[in-house]
């Protein structure tokens, strides 16, 4: 085998490697609910769910776009959303931003979630331009 093959290479031919939009929508999703106590497949289903899955997802809308600096149609294609949702679910957190324990939490998943994307900036192209990698019912 050639071992002038580099490790980047070489990782990018591994079959389990996932894409730069679903590493994204998985640890937010993840993220999301433990924090909530919610299922993960709850917040990426295509109905609108429990008010508190509802709630919860528009978190996650709204950390995707704040955190990872994505796009409104972005989001949306990740989650299998409209655009304008993203939109109302961005509006609908900030609202809300006033009740300190939500402002809390939120600020916690923030900050894990920035730290995460750190190491992402070579892929906010990809990210911007991409489309949904991940089924709905999943």
């Amino acid at each position: 085998m050639n071992r002038s093959l580099s490790s980047a290479s070489a990782n990018s031919l591994s079959p389990t490697r996932t894409s730069p939009p679903e590493q994204v929508l998985r640890f937010v999703t993840l993220r999301v609910a433990r924090d909530f106590g919610l299922d993960q497949g709850a917040l990426l289903r295509p109905t609108r769910g429990t008010p508190q899955v509802a709630f919860a997802r528009q978190v996650a809308l709204y950390l995707t776009h704040v955190c990872f600096g994505l796009s409104f149609a972005a989001v949306g294609r990740m989650f299998h959303r409209d655009r304008t949702t993203v939109a109302h679910a961005c509006r609908v957190i900030e609202d809300r931003r006033d009740d300190r324990e939500l402002d809390r939490r939120l600020a916690a998943l923030e900050r894990a979630c920035r730290r995460s994307s750190e190491g992402t900036d070579g892929f906010r192209g990809e990210l911007q331009h991409s489309r949904p990698v991940v089924e709905a019912g999943r």
